[in-house]
């Protein structure tokens, strides 16, 4: 899934992608960042968006009235108000809109997770077909139960018995990216978090069915920003800050 955080706050809107990169790394694909309703604006002009996280107060719109922008953009977005905002008129005028939900600040960590939770599991509930789940929702549950073994895309669609270049569109359509690159991301994440609860990063490639322990740190230097030996130090960094 993708989201889009819309929030003038530098340092809410940073918190706001870490919660969401520590909290849900495999479920959301990609993360964007809007400071304000016009380059929001530009963002869902260009770009697949499942989830908003819109505030309410921004420098060039009031948030309640751009969520007719995402309805009109992207009907296909879910939108959760995050405001310090408690008058009971902006919630009313939210819940009116459709807004799935709203999170008033200051918010707890347990706050935000049960209310991102819930918007994923309606996402998928949505996406079942006559009570099957959809191709892209069969790939994820094999990337899931599989990706610490080797894995190609062959061996998934002769899983589900389906051609490979479909089960490609399908999923790139509904994660934004092809299968071994979600596949790749979905490891480095998972061996993130064993290098966090103390496991070397030799051991953690292993783990999560890297082969070549060069190849891993090439791959989560480029999809991190930093190579796996420093995942510790930069995690305490940015708890402290």
């Amino acid at each position: 899934m993708r989201v889009l955080i819309v929030e003038d706050n530098p340092i809410e809107r940073i918190a706001l992608e870490k919660l969401f990169r520590m909290l849900f790394p495999a479920e959301f694909t990609y993360v964007g960042l809007a400071s304000d309703g016009r380059s929001a604006e530009i963002y869902l002009g260009r770009n697949h968006c499942d989830l908003v996280m819109l505030d309410v107060n921004l420098p060039d719109v009031n948030g309640v009235d751009f969520i007719d922008k995402v309805n009109m953009l992207r009907p296909e977005a879910r939108i959760v108000m995050v405001t310090a905002y408690s008058d009971y008129e902006y919630l009313r005028q939210s819940i009116r809109k459709n807004v799935f939900d709203y999170i008033l600040k200051p918010y707890s960590i347990g706050t935000f997770k049960e209310c991102i939770g819930r918007f994923i599991g309606e996402y998928w509930k949505g996406r079942a077909s006559y009570g099957n789940k959809n191709t892209a929702q069969k790939v994820y549950e094999l990337i899931e139960g599989n990706y610490a073994r080797q894995i190609s895309l062959q061996e998934i669609a002769d899983d589900l018995g389906m051609d490979k270049s479909y089960i490609g569109r399908a999923f790139r359509k509904e994660f934004g990216c092809g299968v071994v690159e979600y596949l790749i991301k979905y490891r480095i994440d998972k061996a993130e978090g064993l290098i966090l609860n103390g496991m070397n990063v030799s051991e953690a490639a292993f783990a999560v069915g890297f082969q070549d322990p060069a190849y891993f740190g090439r791959c989560f230097k480029r999809i991190k920003g930093y190579p796996p030996k420093d995942a510790k130090k930069v995690s305490d960094k940015s708890i402290s800050s």
